[in-house]
């Protein structure tokens, strides 16, 4: 890759204000919504430490050494890099947009220390193109001392070769790497995006996505000449493909995903081919003879982080009838589960100003058995139950279920329904809000709620419909 000349770069001071963050920040997964500032912060707070940072701010002052590089998009200037510390200046100039109460106290009191050194404008790099930045994005995190972790970097690979269209080859010259180094990028990225089909529980599912797993110990099996061979994995044309069936794949990667979490493998205990090969070979020959041949994995990845689609408009419509009931009578749901289906009909008997504790349990009941139902018809539904055969708690099942992006066909309402889950989020219309009001001692749900609760519950039960 040739040299790059910074000095032809526009050097600008901006307004701290006007500068946009980053909504395809390598360092967000790509099921977390960033389709707005409050959802960029709420993960940058939650995993990147920016509450530190503006501690050491007010401290210590802010210190640039290292550039912030920025691209102009849309009339807009975009924090290409630098978004942790353009991210903790806009939350000290704005306590307001910090993402829960308790921070927003906390940064109005740093706002006060600084008094009049307040920061406002920052300098910046200018660069060309998103493209050009890429390049400095690589040299400081791929390779240099602020290195991201594998799946970040995986995450700013797949993103950097959407952006310009290149190849594999292309994009290794481009960055002066071999091929190979880009190849493994791109597959443990796709690998890493196809562990929500595996049907693995919740909670291994969970410790997978996170940033902890180990996907190099995961790249190792797979790379070998052995596991393409008798699975025929590839990645081909933007899909995950296999020649085996899918269940025997799942199987597989299943085992693999476990025995690394478990730390039953590791570099040292397949420290050479041999030692693979033979695991490989004694997971494969434990597979089920009864196993269902269901046709070879076709997978290609959906990108849920950046929706166009205008949020699904939560303002419900003045009804004439009277009386209001909690869900209207004006349809009849068919969801292929009699217990769902009789609670919505109840519902649908219920007036909604009346009975308004009942009202939010019923309503989080038929939103429960509804997430339930969704898992059921994709043929996971043990993935929402524990070892004691019980459903686990709406919460984590909600989790799981908004990480399987290609169940949905409405991104809107995938958006809003990880709104509707986020445990940062400040809004009254969330799952903790409901979880308060139905279980809460001395709060009471109104009409405004309850009515906003089946809108976001809605959608869900229609889907089923949909699948039934």
């Amino acid at each position: 890759m040739a040299r790059i000349d910074y000095s032809s770069w526009a050097r600008l001071s901006l307004s701290i204000s006007n500068l946009k963050l980053d909504k395809n920040n390598p360092r967000i997964p790509y099921y977390i919504p960033t389709k707005t500032t409050k959802d960029i912060l709420s993960y940058l707070f939650e995993h990147e430490d920016i509450e530190k940072l503006a501690e050491k701010i007010v401290g210590k002052g802010f210190i640039n050494h290292e550039p912030i590089y920025v691209t102009k998009e849309n009339d807009s200037y975009v924090v290409i890099e630098g978004n942790r510390r353009i991210s903790a200046l806009k939350c000290l100039l704005n306590p307001s947009q910090a993402p829960s109460v308790k921070l927003t106290r906390k940064f109005e009191k740093l706002k006060n220390k600084l008094g009049n050194d307040l920061i406002d404008k920052v300098e910046v790099y200018v660069a060309p193109s998103r493209i050009d930045a890429q390049n400095v994005l690589f040299e400081l995190h791929a390779e240099g001392k602020l290195q991201w972790n594998r799946q970040q970097k995986n995450n700013f690979i797949v993103g950097a070769g959407a952006t310009s269209g290149e190849s594999i080859e292309e994009i290794a010259a481009r960055f002066n790497v071999k091929p190979s180094e880009i190849q493994d990028s791109v597959q443990e990225y796709y690998l890493n995006r196809y562990f929500t089909e595996l049907g693995l529980p919740t909670d291994i599912e969970e410790k997978a996505l996170n940033t902890n797993f180990s996907l190099t110990n995961l790249s190792r099996l797979v790379n070998t000449n052995l596991f393409k061979q008798i699975t025929g994995f590839k990645i081909n044309d933007g899909k995950l493909q296999t020649q085996i069936s899918k269940n025997k794949f799942n199987y597989l990667i299943s085992y693999f995903v476990r025995d690394i979490i478990d730390k039953k493998i590791d570099s040292r205990k397949l420290n050479k081919v041999e030692k693979i090969e033979e695991y490989i070979n004694k997971i494969y020959n434990s597979i089920p003879d009864d196993i269902e041949d269901n046709g070879a994995v076709d997978f290609g990845p959906e990108n849920t982080q950046n929706v166009d689609e205008p949020p699904i408009n939560k303002k419900e419509k003045k009804k004439r009838k009277s009386p209001e009931m909690l869900i209207p009578k004006n349809k009849t749901y068919h969801t292929g589960s009699q217990k769902l289906d009789i609670l919505i009909e109840e519902a649908q008997g219920i007036i909604i100003d009346m009975h308004k504790n009942a009202s939010a349990l019923l309503l989080r009941t038929i939103l429960e058995l509804a997430v339930v139902r969704t898992f059921e018809i994709h043929n996971s539904r043990n993935q929402c139950i524990n070892q004691n055969g019980r459903t686990k708690n709406l919460s984590d099942n909600l989790n799981a279920l908004t990480k399987r992006d290609s169940w949905f066909s409405n991104k809107a309402y995938l958006y809003d329904l990880k709104k509707f889950i986020d445990n940062q989020s400040t809004n009254w219309n969330s799952l903790e809000s409901l979880n308060r009001y139905a279980h809460g001692e001395f709060i009471l749900p109104d009409k405004e709620m309850l009515r906003a609760v089946w809108l976001i519950t809605e959608p869900l039960i229609l889907m089923c419909e949909n699948k039934n």
